[in-house]
């Protein structure tokens, strides 16, 4: 099979690798800089910033100096309201108790997910919630990450992305230092 002369501008990294050809029937996906780019790949510095209470979580994640947010609702005032009760089945007092504590659970697996990898945590609310997820953390061997844990009053997302900022500083992009 002859292969055809490409100009120089469909051999762009991008163009190699959304690129694939036809070999037998099966498409095979073509990305020549894959091993480059894992040459050239800084490991990853995932710092953490949370606050949260039993209904939501506001995660400030910083990789590599670029900062992310994200959101987690536990929907709990919603799922304890309107929790029904089956016959014979406890007290409505324990089945109340228990549904709540297992949908916290998920709530708290959920705020895991996002927190899981990173180096360094710092957590910060109103309630008792952060003691909670500090338990969990503490299950799961990742106690020695968290770095500071606060009291702290209702926030908005802007105040709570400043705080964040304010433990961990974004590097300037003009600072030559770290490269």
């Amino acid at each position: 099979m002859a292969k055809t002369m490409r100009p120089e501008w469909l051999n762009t990294q991008l163009i190699n690798t959304l690129r694939s050809e036809e070999n037998d029937g099966k498409m095979i996906e073509m990305n020549h800089s894959t091993s480059e780019q894992n040459r050239n790949k800084k490991p990853m510095n995932k710092r953490v910033g949370l606050w949260l209470n039993r209904k939501k979580a506001v995660i400030v994640s910083i990789v590599n100096n670029i900062e992310g947010r994200s959101i987690i609702t536990s929907d709990m005032e919603h799922y304890v309201l309107h929790s029904t009760v089956v016959p014979g089945d406890g007290s409505p007092e324990d089945i109340r108790d228990r549904r709540f504590w297992n949908h916290l659970g998920e709530y708290y697996d959920k705020i895991m997910a996002e927190i899981r990898d990173a180096t360094e945590i710092q957590i910060f609310g109103p309630e008792a919630a952060k003691y909670e997820l500090q338990k969990r953390l503490e299950a799961e061997g990742l106690a020695e990450h968290i770095v500071s844990l606060e009291e702290a009053d209702n926030m908005s997302d802007l105040q709570i992305a400043t705080k964040v900022q304010k433990r961990f500083p974004l590097r300037s992009r003009f600072d030559l230092s770290a490269s």
